[in-house]
């Protein structure tokens, strides 16, 4: 055979595996379902949860609309439903009804679970739920059966049985078999003469028991049950207390089904944070559940299974905020920063920061944005977005922790190494040095609630402790025992705190007073000079229709307002400076003579080739790689046939992390193959051109 036609052939196999490749893995689209649960039942409603959390596991399949949106931001799910479509090339088959969604993914319901749905149980003023329809939905997460009435059972068609077997997915409890009819009146919850409060516990109580042995052992959910609930075969109850700070108001039943709760999760995990999601009444509490050695999360939305199935290739954050500390330099400015709030809730995480992340106006003004890095690190789809999207003026921080809305000087020892761990794995990995912690809850500053001491102030000498060990570059917090305005190194970290001087949540609805405020504060202050000027709640740019309106609220063009305002200042309006918090950190230290400043980039430890960004690009992207050593290297693009098309580095570096520009101009649409080459090892990542 002529050596031309075998050539030839092999080269036409290359071409068809690599199709066949793309195909397979990579795809031309992402397939997916989507439902839309706008003006659903509650019974509609409970059943898409629970296919969703069911589908959802290993891979993202259903997404939901108008399903359970987060109260902040009323657009949430139709943005992420775009965002998806345009940079995760998913193509929705799209279902208005139960019937067709049931049908949808009939091959992974194994059945139903019955309950009577005029069971209504309420926490608080405002709130009612079905609480034999949570339960429903919750043990139809551990068979793969979907929650019903007799009625919906039959006009869908789905099998019920007398009894289901759980089966221990974790640790290997023994399978449980249990009612696969919740309204039956012989369980003891259905016993007439009760009330509904008493007939809830009893069933919480029974799950207690029999469910949460077999339930996750390292995360639990409070509040309205959703689809990640489900997905991550968490137990739940739907406990509170009322929405003000006594923690007294949680009645003690219900504080003895949550403590038995917290107490079994803590032996599971001795060694360990375990994560608590949902929400809490008061909101104290969450003091109270760290001394058990977790972390909270406040979730009350749904697509949480979606977003942390959804898959997103390997790759490095670094914010378009980070300095370099060579190049900045202290001048004789008044430095203010304005924190964003709410960086520990999901309402602002996955909320777009309650619609202020799509302001026409951000980047206008460097702001500083609080982040909760577990759900970053759960959703890197949604990490990956605001990554890419964030300008040099958006400034981010970790809020309260990397590990979520937590206490470390509340932790125990025997979870402490963890901690101490696991947080500095997300700081590296998001490179994200800078804290923003706060406890200000007790009334009259401290209360000894169920034998745990819950205070309105740190244990510095161990909070600093902690934050020393993770090597945070700066703290900000709110508490009374310290000097407002003020850096504080008493306690082996940096520490700048603010407190009863306006600056919490302080007043925005007349903005010419707070910006008399924020200049009365520093006038007479020596430069540098340096002032948090606003902790506040970021809110859409359409103000008026924002969900629960507060004086504490601002949008960023009001936010800009203030700050010419300011900058205008006849007397020292020219010695403004609006900065974000990596560089109000470095300026700091700095002015202090601190000696350990540094860029807010870490460095990772090995030989990488990282995911280029944006993906899909038009027309040029960022590709980034890490180098253990002095290395001479090639990084080259590659077509899906073979060709080599472009060079973008070939030349020696040294360790450390490096970036290369690809501009692919003149190049058409289509996949790429972007390879690194390095003492005789090859990374390879695909990148996709789209004009």
């Amino acid at each position: 055979m002529p050596i031309k036609f075998v050539i030839k052939i092999l080269v036409d196999m290359k071409t068809i595996s690599i199709l066949l490749f793309l195909l397979n893995t990579y795809g031309f689209a992402y397939n997916a379902v989507l439902y839309n649960g706008a003006g659903a039942s509650s019974h509609d409603k409970y059943i898409a949860l629970t296919i969703a959390g069911i589908v959802n596991r290993d891979s993202a399949q259903l997404y939901l609309l108008n399903v359970y949106e987060t109260w902040s931001y009323n657009k949430t799910d139709e943005i992420w439903r775009d965002l998806y479509r345009s940079r995760g090339d998913v193509i929705f088959d799209s279902v208005a009804s139960i019937s067709q969604l049931i049908e949808k993914f009939r091959p992974f319901i194994k059945g139903g679970i019955t309950y009577d749905g005029n069971r209504y149980f309420s926490n608080f003023s405002g709130q009612y739920f079905k609480w034999q329809g949570e339960y429903a939905s919750l043990i139809g997460g551990l068979t793969d059966r979907i929650p019903v009435t007799t009625a919906s059972a039959a006009q869908y068609n789905i099998n019920i049985d007398d009894s289901v077997l759980i089966v221990d997915s974790f640790d290997n409890d023994s399978p449980l078999w249990v009612s696969g009819k919740l309204e039956l009146q012989s369980h003891s919850w259905n016993a007439s003469g009760l009330t509904e409060e008493q007939r809830y516990l009893i069933l919480l109580n029974w799950g207690v028991q029999n469910l949460l042995p077999r339930c996750n052992p390292s995360k639990f959910y409070i509040r309205e049950i959703t689809d990640f609930t489900i997905q991550q075969k968490m137990f739940q109850v739907n406990l509170a207390g009322t929405d003000g700070l006594d923690l007294n108001s949680m009645p003690s039943v219900r504080a003895d089904v949550i403590e038995a709760i917290l107490e079994f999760l803590h032996s599971k995990n001795p060694n360990s944070i375990f994560h608590i999601y949902g929400w809490i009444h008061p909101e104290p509490m969450v003091q109270w559940f760290a001394l058990f050695g977790s972390s909270f999360h406040e979730t009350l939305l749904g697509n949480l299974s979606w977003h942390s199935a959804f898959p997103v290739d390997e790759r490095l954050y670094i914010p378009k905020s980070t300095v370099r500390s060579d190049t900045s330099h202290v001048r004789d400015k008044y430095y203010l920063i304005f924190i964003g709030t709410e960086g520990d809730a999901s309402n602002w995480n996955i909320g777009f920061q309650s619609g202020a992340w799509l302001s026409s106006a951000r980047g206008e003004v460097p702001v500083g944005w609080g982040w909760n890095l577990h759900l970053m690190e759960l959703c890197p789809f949604i990490a990956s977005y605001y990554y890419d999207s964030a300008t040099p003026n958006d400034g981010f921080l970790t809020v309260t922790s990397p590990l979520g809305y937590a206490y470390p000087d509340l932790w125990s020892d025997d979870v402490w190494g963890s901690a101490v761990d696991t947080t500095i794995y997300l700081m590296n990995k998001f490179n994200i040095k800078n804290f923003y912690g706060y406890k200000h809850y007790a009334p009259n500053g401290l209360i000894v609630f169920r034998g745990k001491t819950i205070s309105n102030s740190f244990n510095f000498n161990r909070y600093g402790q902690f934050q020393n060990a993770v090597d945070a570059q700066l703290t900000f917090v709110f508490d009374p025992l310290l000097q407002t305005q003020r850096a504080n190194t008493t306690y082996g970290t940096l520490i700048f705190n603010h407190v009863n001087d306006g600056s919490f949540y302080g007043d925005a609805s007349n903005l010419p007073d707070m910006a008399n405020r924020i200049l009365n504060a520093i006038r007479t202050k020596p430069k540098p000079f340096f002032l948090l000027a606003g902790y506040q709640r970021f809110r859409q740019d359409e103000f008026s229709s924002r969900a629960d309106p507060s004086s504490v609220d601002i949008n960023l063009p009001r936010l800009k307002e203030l700050v010419n305002l300011l900058k205008n200042d006849a007397l020292i309006g020219q010695n403004i400076e609006v900065v974000t918090p990596e560089y109000f950190s470095v300026l700091l230290r700095k002015s202090l003579g601190l000696s350990n400043v540094d860029e807010t980039i870490i460095a990772t430890d090995d030989f990488k080739l990282f995911q280029n960004y944006p993906n899909p690009f038009n027309p040029s992207t960022t590709v980034r790689f890490n180098l253990e050593e002095k290395t001479f290297i090639k990084l080259r693009v590659y077509n899906v046939i073979g060709e080599e098309v472009a060079v973008l580095v070939n030349d020696e570096f040294e360790a450390g992390i490096h970036e290369a520009q690809w501009d692919a101009e003149q190049f058409s649409s289509g996949i790429y193959f972007i390879n690194l080459t390095a003492g005789g090892v090859t990374k390879n990542i695909k990148a996709l051109l789209i004009k």
